[in-house]
This record gives structure tokens, sequence and C-alpha cells, in this order.
């Protein structure tokens, strides 16, 4: 962007427009793991995940520098995705004597809230409606159904969880 006496008014709503939505977005995924009272995880990280995400794209496309292109968006979605997995590192929890596995649902959310957001700061909107749409059916459908296949083969959720982890491909 390049500087002048006057504020682009344009600019200025097209970007704030974009954290709006990357914000929002975040928390919508957030409201959902707090309905399912995940301690963990909530409305304010994951909203923030988005933000975050926004902020680091948007910075890049933005920056006015000379030779900022689609490959420097995309080694900053790299670094953001790269980061993110240390944040659901965080979320994933082994407890108990049996070490059960908690919060890799929680995980998966948090990377995806950051793709998420990454895509509001390039406005690339099919993307935005259709990650959150999706989500929200996985989060939503996903929890019932699981519960239906535990109590078919019988299994507790940490030990569908601890399967999960030690299968190998």
């Amino acid at each position: 962007m390049e500087a002048s006496a006057a504020p682009d008014v344009a600019f200025w709503i097209d970007a704030i427009g974009r954290l709006v939505v990357a914000t929002a977005a975040g928390m919508v995924l957030g409201w959902e793991r707090s309905r399912e009272n995940r301690q963990i995880m909530g409305l304010r990280t994951l909203g923030l995940v988005g933000l975050a995400s926004c902020i680091a794209v948007q910075a890049i496309v933005h920056s006015g520098l000379p030779n900022v292109n689609a490959d420097a968006a995309g080694r900053a979605m790299q670094g953001i995705l790269s980061g993110v997995g240390f944040i659901g590192a965080g979320a994933v929890l082994r407890v108990g004597q049996g070490q059960e596995v908690h919060g890799l649902a929680t995980a998966a959310c948090i990377w995806v809230t950051a793709t998420i957001g990454a895509a509001a700061g390039l406005a690339v909107w099919p993307l935005i409606i259709g990650g959150v749409s999706l989500a929200m059916l996985v989060l939503f459908v996903g929890a019932p159904l699981e519960r239906r296949i535990r109590e078919r083969a019988r299994l507790t959720p940490a030990e569908t969880d601890r399967k999960d982890v030690e299968r190998k491909p």
C-alpha cells in the first residue's frame, strides 16, 4: 500500500471487514467447543487464532514491500500453520494411568480456524463460508455419531481416541 496524505477509506473498510470475518468465524467454532464444555479452548482462543492468521496474511499482502508475491503469502501461511500446531499440541492431553487422550478435535479445530483466518486475510469468501459450514457440521454431527459408534463397539471415548492415536498407517 502506498503512503498518501488521505487515508484510503475503501482499504480500511476492506481490511477491517476481513479481520471481523476471521474473528467471527473463529468465535463460531469456539462457541461450539465452549458449548461442548471443552475448557481447553473456546470462543476467545479460537477467535484470536482466526484474527492472528488474518493479520499475518494481510500484513504480507498489503506490506507494500517490493517482490511480495504469492510465494510470500504461502510462506506466511506455512509459518502460521506450523505455529498453530504448537497451540494444538497444547490442547491434546494424556491423562490418567491409561494415558487417555483428550483434545484431538479441539486441536484440529484450532488448525481449521487458522486456515479460515488466512482465507479471510486473502478474501477468499467461498472458502471461508464453506470452511466454517463444514467445520460446524463435523463438530455438531460428529460427536453424536462418535457416541453411537462407541456404544456399538462398547468403547469409552478415551479408548476410542487412544486407538486412533495408536493406529499405524
